[in-house]
């Protein structure tokens, strides 16, 4: 490519990001909050992400996921679970940042070009099995939850227990059920193949994948099948392609093409309307494909590249999201 096809290229990226609705539906930079590792209110070299750096990505709105690192404990884990909404609302407290609550806050967040930030429940171990506890974390802000992450827990198998074939179970549909009544959106990363097809079987509203990529370009459990993605589509759901390398290949250099090539492939299954962006920022350690979240232009180089038109980048950025979100929150 040519010195000044580059410098175009650069300049259309720039320009398009400016104009684009960015959602980034998971990252684990509340996990660095809470064990005292950054403050996420300070700009730092360290680490994927923070309020400053999201702020200068112009960055709409970043999810922002409790991982239940106490999940060997679970005895612990709403305890634990409230260190993260206390972590989460002291990050809504800065200038210029707006925590997430409803759809009409998205669309809000359009006019003042504030930073959102949405708080997620990354396992159902947070629950200790009960769903009134679902329901103080709501009322806490939390308006997404992710029902396992790799293990087993009182809800679901996950994806690292696939060989039980054990999907939800009776609370797991409790909580599926409950959730999508409060407007709270599910997400079936982590979740084991059974538990997936149980969810989409049984949702009454869309669902979403927030940071798995296609089995079809890298086989790895976490990733989904293009029947599954087909599934998702079917109900209005989307997939969140995560930046983490190891969803992204077994070996070889792994670059922001390798992004590219799952974004690419979501497109063909899912169609325009089933693709974000799930980065998994600060859930793997080194830069990886995309080094930070003030890196994203990088990966909208690549995409219009490829030929990728710009109202299809603006849906995979963000719109895809709105969408869904307007769909569950209302």
């Amino acid at each position: 490519m040519k010195k000044t096809d580059r410098e175009e290229l650069k300049s259309k990226a720039a320009e398009l990001l400016k104009e684009a609705f960015i959602v980034d539906g998971h990252a684990s930079s509340l996990f660095d909050a809470v064990n005292g590792l950054r403050d996420l209110r300070k700009k730092e070299e360290t680490g994927h992400l923070d309020i400053p750096r999201l702020k200068e990505a112009g960055i709409s709105c970043q999810v922002l996921a409790a991982f239940p690192d106490q999940r060997i404990r679970p005895i612990r884990a709403c305890r634990r679970g409230l260190i993260y909404s206390d972590a989460f609302h002291s990050l809504a407290e800065e200038p210029g940042v707006r925590m997430v609550l409803s759809y009409a806050d998205l669309e809000a967040i359009k006019e003042t070009k504030e930073l959102g930030i949405m708080f997620a429940l990354e396992g159902g171990e947070f629950l200790e099995g009960e769903i009134a506890v679902l329901h103080m974390f709501y009322k806490l802000g939390a308006r997404v939850i992710g029902l396992t992450w790799d293990e087993r827990n009182e809800l679901a198998d996950g994806v690292a227990e696939a060989m039980t074939r054990g999907g939800l179970t009776r609370f797991g549909f409790q909580v599926l059920k409950e959730a999508q009544s409060m407007g709270m959106l599910v997400d079936v990363s982590h979740l084991s193949e059974a538990g997936f097809w149980d969810v989409v079987e049984n949702a009454s509203l869309p669902v979403v994948a927030s940071h798995s990529n296609c089995h079809k370009i890298y086989a790895h459990p976490r990733n989904l099948k293009d029947e599954e993605m087909e599934a998702l589509r079917d109900i209005g759901g989307l997939i969140g392609i995560s930046f983490n390398p190891s969803y992204l290949a077994g070996s070889g250099e792994i670059t922001v093409s390798t992004v590219a090539d799952h974004i690419e492939h979501a497109l063909e299954v899912m169609g325009e309307d089933g693709v974000g962006l799930g980065s998994d920022f600060d859930s793997f350690s080194g830069p990886g494909p995309i080094p930070s979240v003030a890196h994203l232009p990088v990966l909208v180089e690549e995409l219009l590249n490829r030929g990728i038109k710009d109202e299809v980048i603006k849906k995979v950025l963000g719109l895809n999201y709105l969408r869904v979100f307007r769909a569950v929150m209302g």
